[in-house]
């Protein structure tokens, strides 16, 4: 009895793996930057993005292209679906979609679909983030 037990507590415990990291696109995975467009439908803004394999973010965000005037700061967990990537931020109840498309391994095109009431954009808009290297 205690080995079926065991070999059953394994095998969940397995799959429960398998299902966290089928929910994370691991090309995503990383640092990453980027900024809104100057002329686009939100308020410009550049930022740093770090997304780690357990399904954690950090972002830091920035008034200038220089990111030396720092707005805001965020942590929290993200998942992957098929195209979209959700962004859960700690404290907001609603996450952040957006679909992505890689253009190549270091350069993702991300558009959002999604986003809780209090963001502070609600239009559409596009962006392309690239991988920092180290």
């Amino acid at each position: 009895m205690k080995i079926i037990t065991r070999n059953f507590l394994l095998v969940a415990v397995l799959l429960s793996l398998s299902n966290l990291a089928s929910a994370l696109d691991d090309r995503l995975v990383g640092n990453w930057q980027g900024q809104r467009n100057k002329d686009g439908k939100c308020s410009y803004m550049a930022w740093t993005m770090k997304r780690s394999l357990d399904g954690k973010f950090e972002i830091a965000f920035y008034k200038n292209p220089e990111k030396t005037q720092l707005l805001n700061e965020e942590r929290g967990q993200w998942e992957t679906k098929g195209d979209k990537i959700s962004l859960t931020t700690e404290g907001v109840p609603t996450p952040d979609v957006y679909t992505y498309t890689f253009t190549d391994n270091d350069t993702v095109h991300v558009s959002a679909i999604e986003r809780d009431p209090s963001a502070d954009c609600m239009a559409d808009y596009e962006f392309t983030d690239h991988r920092v290297k180290p």
